[in-house]
């Protein structure tokens, strides 16, 4: 009787455990189905999620972009650019770099590529144009003040001609490193060569030895190279425009520490992003780089304040 109850019992469990796999195999394909059946939906909704994410994104990247290139700064008056897309293509300010030398960030101011040149996008170059002229028209009506810097070779006479023109100070010979981190030592040599220029005209230095006289004109030779430019200046200025940004990288470098806002020429070997207003264009160009800082100038004289 015992050995029965024990091959009744095996069978018991046999049974049962067949049903509950049966049970599961059951339920797994339901379950199976019920996926093949909403996998389509499950997608579409995946989808669309990842859609949402990705625009919440870049309207997050605008509003940082607009901040970036300081389009929160009010504009109390329009400045009407006087130069227009024919004139940027005349001054072949569409030609860039080698493709092999385009920087990663500068891509979406690029219209094609022709024969290993990259292909600036005007429009773009135009707008940015207007904007960064807007900004520094508005900012020289609120008193504000700008230094134009130039020091490569296509640059230098354009940026003092139209610098003093302007009546704004300039730097075209050499960007002295520490400028703006180190001011107030700039601001001595500054006073230095006002001092020495205003005592010669007013001939103070009479009684002196032609020694010392050949020795302050010296000082002022070499004051007048390194600061000479800045001489009008009396407190730290408020906006700095560089030709190339990448060619005056140390100038940018220091007024970004600083706070100070950034406006240049950028070209297609140079980040964009690196300055609050970016102009792409040529930088190399003899032509390109007169026809913008000759529009920069127009901008600051129509403001009325020097």
């Amino acid at each position: 009787m015992a050995e029965k109850k024990k091959v009744i019992v095996k069978t018991v469990n046999r049974t049962g455990k067949s049903m509950v796999k049966k049970a599961l195999v059951v339920k797994a394909k339901n379950q199976s189905n019920v996926t093949a059946e909403n996998i389509k939906k499950l997608n579409e909704k995946v989808q669309a999620e990842k859609i949402a994410l990705a625009k919440a994104a870049e309207v997050s990247s605008e509003v940082k972009e607009v901040k970036k290139t300081g389009e929160e700064t009010k504009i109390d008056k329009k400045y009407n650019l006087t130069i227009g897309l024919k004139d940027l293509l005349a001054a072949g300010c569409h030609l860039g770099h080698k493709v092999s030398k385009t920087h990663p960030k500068f891509r979406d101011y690029i219209y094609i590529k022709k024969d290993g040149i990259e292909i600036l996008d005007l429009t773009k170059t135009l707008s940015n144009l207007e904007r960064a002229c807007n900004f520094i028209y508005n900012a020289k009506r609120n008193g504000k003040q700008i230094v134009l810097v130039g020091t490569k070779r296509q640059a230098r006479e354009v940026v003092r001609r139209v610098a003093m023109d302007a009546g704004v100070p300039y730097v075209t010979d050499r960007w002295l490193g520490g400028t703006i981190s180190n001011w107030e030592q700039i601001k001595k040599n500054i006073k230095k060569l006002n001092d020495l220029k205003d005592g010669i005209a007013k001939g103070k230095f009479t009684e002196n030895t032609k020694k010392e006289l050949l020795e302050m004109s010296k000082e002022i030779i070499r004051l007048e190279k390194i600061v000479g430019g800045l001489s009008t200046l009396d407190k730290l200025f408020d906006i700095l425009f560089v030709v190339d940004a990448g060619f005056e990288k140390t100038a940018v470098k220091e007024a970004i520490g600083k706070g100070i806002k950034t406006v240049a020429m950028v070209d297609t070997d140079s980040n964009p992003l690196k300055v609050d207003f970016a102009i792409p264009t040529n930088d190399d160009s003899v032509k390109s780089v007169n026809l913008i800082i000759e529009e920069i100038g127009r901008a600051i004289k129509a403001a009325g304040v020097k």
